[in-house]
C-alpha cells in the first residue's frame, strides 16, 4: 500500500512513517496540506493519512480540496489527529474522509485500523 502521510510534528511523522514501513508499505511524508495536495497531484497513492492541524492549509481544508479535484476525489482521505471531539469527527467524515483514528493510538494496529476503514468496517 502507498501511502501520503500530511504530519508537522517531526517525531510523530517519524514514528508513524516507521510503523508503516514495517508493515511493508511505502510512505510519502509532507508536513503541511499543501505540501500534501501538491502530492496527490504528482503521485498515484493508496490513501492519504492527514493531520487535522497542520501549518499552511489544515486537514480539513485539504481533504474537501482533495474530494473537489476531478484529479484526486476518489483518493481515500483518513484523519490522523489529536482533534477529538465529536463535531471535529463529524466535520472530517461530512467533507469526505473515510475515516478518523485519534492520536495517541497503537503504532502496531495503524495497517489494521487503516486497512479495516478502507474496506468499510469500523475501526
Amino acid at each position: 500500500m502507498k501511502i501520503l502521510l500530511a504530519e508537522d510534528e517531526p517525531d510523530i511523522q517519524m514514528i508513524t512513517r516507521m510503523a508503516l514501513e514495517d508493515a511493508g508499505c511505502v510512505v510519502v511524508a509532507v508536513s503541511d496540506g499543501h505540501a500534501a495536495i501538491e502530492s496527490a497531484q504528482l503521485e498515484r497513492f493508496d490513501v492519504v493519512l492527514l493531520d487535522v492541524m497542520m501549518p499552511r492549509v489544515d486537514g480539513f481544508t485539504a481533504c474537501a480540496w482533495l474530494y473537489a479535484n476531478p484529479q484526486t476525489r476518489d483518493l481515500p482521505v483518513i484523519f490522523l489527529t489529536a482533534k477529538s471531539q465529536e463535531l471535529e469527527v463529524q466535520r472530517g467524515l461530512a467533507i469526505g474522509a473515510r475515516g478518523y483514528i485519534v492520536k495517541p493510538f497503537d503504532v502496531f494496529s495503524l495497517v489494521d485500523r487503516i486497512t479495516a476503514i478502507l474496506r468499510g468496517r469500523t475501526a
